[in-house]
């Protein structure tokens, strides 16, 4: 795949993203002290700051179920779902490489866990702990910061549009209704899938695709259905989508990260 439209081939598991996504607010029917109701807060938004393995800039997307997709500045992606109990926040994790790339150890991917705090709309920090697939083990930090942009109403025809990839330049459509189509000059893949609203209050969207035609290294894509999160940043000129998916065949996970223009 080119470099603008990255694909990430984990051949065994995934790794987790570290800090990311509780259930969304809501009373979880518990006693806290003196008898009163524990709410449990939301990790839902687009989340931005640091990890201090790597030290590298981190955006992440997590919606209100908890469902996340942290995208490291070096094509590393992070995904998994995180549970919240009041402030405190955990999560199990799976994490990719990019394609043709390792960690120091040479392994792929790995698994971890996330501990730490969510203060809603505002906050989330923890602690990580991460082994790789081949028994390397790291622990570190997280630190990030909600951005408002999160709190954008979404809909199908803001999302809709052609969109451009800057580096490749390949096009990709959003129709009116949500239909998603796209090639691949490079190795041929045709994508075709949907965008659909989460919750119209927030601004991140449910983005659904499959491959096919694609050649080269990249055949193994062919009928992978993926799955992840996108958002759109109308800070930006030109406007930005920006996607972070998976998907799986077999025993291998796979991992898209799309940052392209309209």
């Amino acid at each position: 795949m080119n470099a603008g439209i990255k694909v990430f081939v984990a051949a065994g598991v995934v790794l987790m993203a570290a800090g990311c996504g509780g259930g969304g607010s809501g009373s979880d029917g518990g006693s806290g002290s003196g008898g009163g109701i524990t709410t449990n807060a939301s990790v839902g938004g687009i989340w931005r700051g640091t990890e201090s393995v790597s030290g590298l800039s981190v955006i992440g997307l997590a919606d209100e179920a908890g469902e996340f997709h942290f995208l490291r500045s070096d094509g590393v992606q992070y995904a998994g779902t995180a549970r919240t109990s009041g402030n405190a926040v955990s999560a199990d994790f799976e994490g990719y490489t990019p394609f043709g790339y390792v960690f120091p150890d040479g392994a792929t991917h790995g698994t971890g866990t996330l501990s730490g705090t969510v203060q809603e709309r505002a906050s989330l920090s923890g602690s990580t702990q991460f082994t790789t697939d081949l028994g390397a083990k790291s622990s570190g930090t997280i630190s990030l910061t909600f951005d408002n942009l999160y709190n954008t109403a979404s809909s199908l025809s803001a999302i809709s549009g052609v969109y451009t990839d800057p580096q490749s330049g390949d096009v990709i459509s959003v129709s009116g209704a949500g239909d998603v189509f796209w090639q691949d000059a490079a190795s041929g893949c045709t994508a075709n899938g949907t965008v659909s609203i989460i919750n119209a209050a927030y601004n991140a969207y449910r983005v659904r695709f499959s491959y096919g035609n694609c050649t080269g290294a990249a055949a193994v894509l062919n009928g992978v259905q993926f799955s992840g999160l996108g958002t759109l940043d109308t800070t930006v000129s030109p406007v930005q989508a920006i996607i972070g998916v998976t998907g799986q065949s077999g025993g291998n996970k796979y991992a898209l990260v799309l940052a392209v223009q309209r």
